[in-house]
């Protein structure tokens, strides 16, 4: 067998799989915890331990699978590291670490990047970045962070790679250096949030601000690169020490969430030819429920940038409108709250129950209740808590239905943000696709058309991100383009999801109402 693999970074795992060549079809995977420590105050990846990790599963492969034509990395948004002229990472010295995109950065550094960048507005229309999110959310500010409180560490400093890019230069037998010098300025990732970019020229335009920044320009090359053309080959002793019966092509690890847009862009028009070249919204709903507008014109909303809304990317470096809120995060905190008094979290989809909590209208799960969404979402400003707790605890499939309907009416209000025309059709992916409530939900609050990915067992197709790098992988190693890339063999089919009852969907439209009214009064507090 054929093989391609794709090593994940997350930010709360990683894992290694391995897929067919020719089906595309998943045939191994592992997961683990991501490495994370702290030195000094600061907290970083254990890059190191992580790639470690990727080489030893790996090694352990059964055999059938290690003749592997690519491997196609895939990492979190935002994270990079700092390489020396001997091709060590040196934030650290001895240690293989670099900077999460968690840390925070001191207020004199936050001050002096919003004097650089201009207004939140501005900043926010050229580059469709948050000025003022914290930390290294907004990449570019990593440089500038770096200037101010850690020049000896960058003046070791002889290249800046983000993850995905670091990632690919360990295949590469560990030269960091040759994968930034090739592919450092992959599109997928530099598009995505990092206020590098001008959105509004072609592709690769630097925005001002990263014109302003030296750093950035000495250690990032210009030239832009795409995520699907290989940046070398693995070398020979590294793949014998691999186990591995080839020497695969080795491409830019590319940005994941403008992967996941890959699998839907491959079989949605495939399957509804009468909209090719349209647009689609894909509302990615996992920790991080990602809304993305994928084609059609550009339209920022003026206030974007006061919720949540930013600007990805597509593998070709064009600009994708997406709007966040941390659905999945609410829904993992909500789940601790429930275990830690014993009840079972779930169920069945039971529309009776459904249309009398939403006739009710007594008890709200306001967004933002796990404390890792505050500052996010269309509510920044909110920290969720759960109004009528008697209510919600007395019941655990009711108290699932309200956390349903929490996050179905705050990912319709991102929805609603950046794509006005309700004739997008939606395509949900990930958690939320396989929730018996929550794409029914979206389609009856908004009243488009709302599909969920399917196999040919007729199983949800939930997971896109690692898809859409082995598709990259076989494009790559093809010599062609993703979108030209033959799916078939995934045999997907498209779910249509149905709406809940006219008589549901008017009860349902008074909860929203009344969930509304308490954000209102939540934010005037």
């Amino acid at each position: 067998m054929e093989t391609i693999i794709v090593p994940v970074d997350g930010a709360t795992n990683i894992k290694l799989e391995v897929f067919d060549f020719d089906s595309l079809t998943t045939v191994f995977s592992r997961v683990t915890e991501t490495p994370v420590t702290e030195v000094d105050g600061l907290k970083y990846n254990c890059i190191g331990k992580e790639c470690s990790w990727f080489d030893s599963v790996i090694r352990e492969l059964p055999d059938m699978y290690k003749t592997v034509n690519a491997v196609a990395p895939v990492a979190r948004g935002a994270s990079g590291g700092l390489v020396g002229s001997d091709n060590s990472f040196v934030e650290v010295p001895g240690e293989e670490l670099i900077l999460a995109y968690t840390q925070d950065y001191p207020e004199m550094v936050e001050n002096a990047f919003k004097i650089l960048a201009g207004s939140e507005q501005d900043f926010f229309l050229e580059t469709g970045s948050v000025r003022d999110f914290p930390g290294s959310l907004t990449l570019i500010k990593r440089f500038l962070f770096e200037e101010m409180v850690r020049p000896e560490v960058l003046g070791r400093a002889r290249c800046f790679g983000t993850f995905g890019i670091l990632l690919s230069g360990h295949f590469l037998g560990n030269d960091y250096i040759g994968a930034v010098i090739v592919a450092g300025n992959e599109h997928s990732y530099w598009m995505c949030h990092t206020g590098a970019r001008n959105i509004t020229e072609p592709p690769g335009t630097p925005g001002s601000l990263s014109r302003k920044i030296m750093s950035f320009s000495e250690l990032v090359p210009h030239e832009s690169y795409p995520v699907f053309k290989p940046i070398g080959k693995m070398p020979h002793e590294q793949a014998l020490s691999l186990g591995l019966n080839r020497d695969p092509l080795v491409i830019p690890g590319g940005h994941d969430t403008c992967l996941s847009h890959i699998p839907v862009l491959s079989t949605f028009y495939h399957a509804f030819k009468d909209r090719a070249g349209m647009p689609v919204i894909h509302v990615d709903a996992g920790s991080w429920t990602l809304v993305a507008q994928i084609g059609g014109k550009v339209e920022l909303p003026q206030d974007g940038y006061r919720r949540d809304i930013i600007v990805q990317g597509t593998v070709d470096g064009y600009p994708v409108v997406t709007a966040r809120y941390g659905g999945g995060n609410d829904f993992r905190h909500i789940k601790g709250l429930m275990d830690d008094r014993g009840y079972r979290f779930g169920g069945e989809c039971n529309e009776r129950l459904l249309e009398e909590t939403a006739n009710a209208a007594d008890c709200f799960v306001l967004p933002n209740i796990n404390p890792l969404n505050h500052l996010t979402g269309p509510f920044p400003q909110i920290k969720g808590k759960i109004i009528n707790e008697h209510v919600f605890f007395s019941d655990p499939q009711k108290a699932f239905i309200i956390t349903n309907l929490t996050t179905a009416i705050t990912t319709v209000c991102q929805i609603d943000a950046i794509a006005k025309n309700t004739d997008f059709p939606i395509v949900l992916t990930a958690g939320g696709s396989r929730d018996p409530y929550f794409g029914r939900l979206i389609v009856t609050l908004t009243g488009r058309n709302v599909y969920s990915l399917i196999d040919s067992d007729g199983h949800d197709v939930s997971e896109t991100t690692s898809l859409g790098a082995a598709i990259t992988g076989k494009a790559a190693y093809l010599s062609v383009h993703p979108y030209d890339v033959d799916v078939s063999g995934l045999d997907v089919k498209y779910r249509k999801l149905k709406p809940f009852s006219v008589e549901i969907k008017r009860k349902l439209n008074r909860y929203r109402e009344r969930f509304m009214e308490e954000i209102k009064k939540e934010s005037e507090a």
